[in-house]
């Protein structure tokens, strides 16, 4: 009579057998790209299979609230210690030069020492490009905005805009930087060209802004803009891949134009200058409006608004901000 197999006679035959150990190696790295730069270092231990697979992950992200594990998490000017800038530095470093991946999808770092160490930033930087880095988020501050005191104390970081790539060239999608200065000029013009996600956090303009600063950057489909100065007057006008705004408190500015963007979608804004006016014209996929300002009438602006958007929009918000 044939014998019929059990389960249980398959399944004793994989005892001890690490299934997951024999998948290829991007399947691996598939997975070690969903852990932390810590979880990831720490498959090294699992295995000989295992040893390296973290050093080819294609997302680096590196916050210094994980690294420096004590209550020195906010920057005012000199309070950061040099030992902790320090310990910053080479657990980055330590990464940096042990990476065997080819690519770099995401490259992230947040550190709280702003300006005052500016060399470390630069080999950062250049790692990242040098890999095709295609997204790139730098933030120079940790603490919280809405809760921050004293702005005088904060040393902004003098952005090196000349550090990223240039031209069609660049694999450079998505671009985020927090707490520095950036300068106005044809590098700026030139870098940020290929961009089609850009968020800018906490960022002063240096030099003369034209309020068509941002109309080299054809290719972009969202834009934020959050507590940044420089600026009197923003036009976006004719921007047609530009699908997401979001304008956020930044001080000084008195006016926003908006003049047939035909595929703008989305548009968030939070006004904190009494005087700041919009207009708007031609936006005909409008759909989702968030409105916050100080001096405005709330019923009229609503009924101007609902006539000027899409008819079918979604989302319709106009409030008076304190």
């Amino acid at each position: 009579m044939k014998r019929v197999r059990g389960i249980s006679d398959d399944t004793s035959k994989d005892n001890g057998k690490d299934r997951i150990s024999a998948l290829p190696n991007d399947v691996l790295c598939s997975i070690v790209d969903r852990l932390s730069i810590r979880d990831a270092i720490h498959t090294s231990t699992l295995s000989r299979r295992w040893k390296n697979i973290y050093a080819h992950k294609s997302t680096l992200e590196f916050d210094w609230r994980d690294i420096i594990s004590n209550d020195a998490n906010t920057y005012t000017r000199g309070n950061v210690a040099i030992r902790n800038v320090r310990n910053f530095q080479r657990s980055i470093e330590a990464i940096l030069a042990s990476y065997l991946g080819t690519k770099l999808e995401s490259f992230k770092v947040q550190c709280c020492f702003g300006n005052e160490h500016p060399r470390y930033f630069k080999g950062w930087i250049n790692f990242a490009i040098a890999k095709g880095v295609k997204n790139l988020e730098l933030a120079f501050s940790c603490d919280e905005l809405s809760e921050r005191t004293d702005w005088r104390a904060i040393d902004y970081y003098n952005f090196p805009t000349q550090l990223l790539p240039s031209g069609e060239g660049s694999n450079l999608r998505h671009l985020s930087l927090r707490t520095c200065k950036l300068r106005l000029d044809n590098i700026f013009t030139d870098r940020f060209s290929t961009l089609t996600s850009l968020v800018l956090c906490d960022v002063k303009f240096v030099g003369r802004v034209e309020p068509s600063v941002f109309s080299s950057c054809s290719k972009l489909e969202s834009l934020t803009l959050e507590r940044c100065y420089g600026f009197e007057s923003l036009h976006f006008d004719k921007l047609d891949c530009l699908k997401m705004l979001v304008v956020r408190r930044c001080e000084g500015l008195r006016l926003i134009r908006l003049i047939s963007v035909i595929n703008l979608t989305s548009f968030h804004c939070i006004g904190d200058h009494a005087e700041l006016q919009l207009r708007l014209g031609r936006v005909p996929n409008l759909k989702d409006v968030h409105l916050m300002l100080k001096l405005i009438n709330v019923r009229s602006f609503y009924a101007w608004l609902e006539k000027l958007i899409n008819p079918h929009y979604h989302t319709l918000v106009v409030a008076k901000c304190g």
